[in-house]
């Protein structure tokens, strides 16, 4: 480690009669002393100790890196991240215990290492929101593409909607002739996961009954409100319980806007085609987190057999929620998916505070990023609304691209925001999502598995989280890293 012990005989000598500059002679003793250290006090300068803890600091953190990697199973990650780690301590401890250099090479280099962490976490540069003005109609759930696709040749409801829509009809037939979803003759088609995965959503379907119902009285064994249940916030706080309690990661409240309900019934149990009279005045809105190890399986059979999995667990929580709520004489209705969703869960998400929306049109969590599924519950009973939230994302998204990049039907749009129904956000093209999804035979995800936010949980990545969240200069630097550490492009 640097440290020498020298007989008297020797006077602070070498074997070759010249005195080492790292050590300093002790009259009448043997000499035994570090590079920076008092030699009769047997203490370090200042400057010295301060040069050696920001080095560990820093050799620390890319070790970590490095070790998390591997836990991940990010190959390129971990071996880029060990050679850093090994460069940077060779290079700062070597030349701290080699070179002996000043004291004022020393503090330049602590003052450059505490510079880029100041540049990195305090707040710099102003923060991008979701920019609302005035909304310009409903959407018709008729014209969402899963609804579409649902409208086979032939009957009363496809000469019905493509009279009002001719102009998507040829389209949507070429996407008709694909291979169903889960059916053989995708890429990815796998006799046995693919079946139960479909089994999956079938049960998801049978469900759909039970989104709704009567009011009833409370018994003892329902949720319990204290008082008589008017009070917000304490409403607020046992429905946020019961529903992590029930599976969901994460729970916001948000006062329905009714721009995001739903104008016409376009799939599920409901009559197709009737108005959507939603007037409820809040929505409980969750999260449920998807298995990372799932996700990056993307675009494979993995990815849907997760989908399908948590969408039934997100089902399962409202329609538990929803009947609770019903039982203590308030309206309530479970929005999941397979039912005509009334409400757009995106953007009730983004209101609730539970992330921002993202270039790729999903909700990007504080916590789990793009790995999410969304579940809600629309209800009358008295609640406190959580307010939207800001961590960074839209001004990541804007230079980041690398869904866009990554989409393998150029679906996701590489430029700035435009203007939809008086929403400014990036218009994903459904139709060639949809068409790529049915020639895979999954539900693709790999937008989902690129984004940088898609990282699990762990220090290092929290830690970059946090810098983006707050300065400008910790987004360059962090998509600097994502592209060197774990590549810009990913195959199908």
């Amino acid at each position: 480690m640097g440290v020498a012990w020298y007989p008297p005989r020797f006077r602070g000598r070498d074997r070759l009669g010249s005195t080492p500059q790292r050590f300093r002679n002790l009259p009448g003793r043997g000499i035994l002393a570090y590079p920076g250290e008092d030699p009769v006090s047997g203490t370090f300068s200042p400057i010295h100790l301060l040069f050696f803890l920001t080095g560990l600091v820093v050799l620390l953190f890319w070790g970590l890196f490095c070790l998390t990697s591997q836990q991940e199973r990010r190959v390129r990650a971990a071996i880029l991240s060990g050679v850093v780690c090994l460069g940077f301590g060779g290079s700062w401890f070597g030349s701290f215990w080699l070179l002996q250099p000043p004291a004022w090479i020393l503090a330049s280099a602590c003052g450059t290492v505490f510079l880029l962490a100041a540049l990195f976490f305090l707040p710099l540069g102003r923060g991008s929101s979701l920019e609302i003005g005035e909304i310009t109609g409903r959407v018709d759930e008729r014209d969402v593409m899963f609804s579409r696709e649902e409208y086979q040749p032939g009957t009363d409801r496809y000469e019905a909607y493509y009279a009002l829509r001719p102009e998507w009809r040829d389209r949507d037939d070429r996407i008709r002739k694909q291979p169903e979803l889960l059916e053989p003759g995708g890429k990815y088609f796998d006799p046995v996961r693919s079946a139960n995965t479909a089994a999956l959503f079938r049960n998801l379907e049978d469900l759909t009954p039970k989104v709704d119902g009567p009011l009833g009285e409370a018994v003892p064994e329902d949720l319990y409100l204290p008082g008589d249940g008017t009070d917000p916030a304490a409403n607020t706080a046992v429905v946020k319980k019961l529903v992590t309690r029930l599976g969901a990661d994460e729970v916001g409240v948000a006062r329905l806007d009714q721009a995001f309900v739903y104008s016409h019934v376009g799939r599920g149990p409901a009559p197709w085609g009737t108005p959507i009279t939603n007037q409820h005045d809040f929505a409980v809105i969750f999260t449920i987190e998807m298995a990372y190890p799932s996700v990056e399986q993307a675009p494979r059979i993995d990815i849907t057999e997760e989908t399908a999995r948590q969408y039934l667990l997100g089902a399962t929580i409202s329609i538990n929620l929803a009947r609770q709520i019903r039982r203590l004489g308030f309206p309530a209705r479970a929005q999941i998916a397979g039912s005509n969703y009334q409400i757009m869960l995106p953007p009730v998400a983004h209101d609730a505070g539970l992330g921002e929306l993202g270039r790729f049109g999903y909700l990007v969590s504080r916590r789990f990023g793009a790995r999410v599924r969304l579940g809600a519950v629309t209800t009358d009973l008295p609640l406190l609304a959580d307010r939207p939230v800001r961590f960074g994302v839209l001004d990541f998204c804007r230079i980041c691209r690398r869904c866009a990049e990554n989409c393998p039907s150029g679906s996701i749009p590489g430029g700035d925001r435009q203007e939809v129904r008086g929403v400014k956000k990036w218009p994903l093209e459904v139709e060639s999502c949809l068409h790529y999804w049915r020639y895979l035979g999954t539900d693709c995800g790999l937008c989902m598995k690129v984004c940088p936010f898609s990282h699990p949980r762990a220090l290092v990545h929290d830690l970059v989280r946090y810098g983006i969240s707050r300065s400008s200069f910790a987004r360059r630097v962090s998509l600097f890293g994502e592209d060197l550490f774990y590549g810009r492009r990913y195959g199908p």
